[in-house]
């Protein structure tokens, strides 16, 4: 399995156990997705709550899964899929950077609506399109 998609799903540690041993790079990357959401969604009610210590955690695991994601693009496989999607990837690590040196909820909310839909995208996705290569 790929080290930085391991490192990705570290990042989100409610990820059970046999979840990342499976070899489904399908299912990998929706758990990245999932973690991405509930990371960001985290960071929002800390930003909501004052606590700048957790959202900054938060902001850096939802970067740290963003960054899982880019390195699993094949960019041989997906085209210029994969090159949209990291370009989308690569806005939304410098949105967050951007939502925690500014506070703001407004860039985070962005980051959110843009990964719930390409969460939601994937779960759509039949097995065999994967655009995901993990090692």
């Amino acid at each position: 399995m790929n080290t930085n998609v391991l490192k990705a799903l570290n990042s989100y540690e409610q990820v059970s156990h046999t979840s990342r041993e499976t070899k489904d790079p399908k299912e990998l990357v929706g758990l990245l997705f999932q973690g991405l959401t509930d990371r960001i969604a985290t960071a929002r009610a800390a930003h909501a709550n004052g606590d700048r210590n957790l959202r900054g955690q938060n902001i850096s695991k939802a970067q740290k899964i963003l960054f899982g994601l880019l390195d699993s693009l094949d960019f041989d496989k997906g085209g210029e899929i994969a090159q949209n999607l990291a370009r989308v990837y690569n806005y939304s690590i410098r949105k967050l950077t951007e939502a925690h040196a500014e506070e703001s909820d407004e860039a985070m909310r962005e980051i959110m609506d843009i990964s719930v839909g390409l969460r939601d995208a994937w779960k759509q996705m039949p097995a065999s399109n994967s655009l995901a290569r993990v090692q």
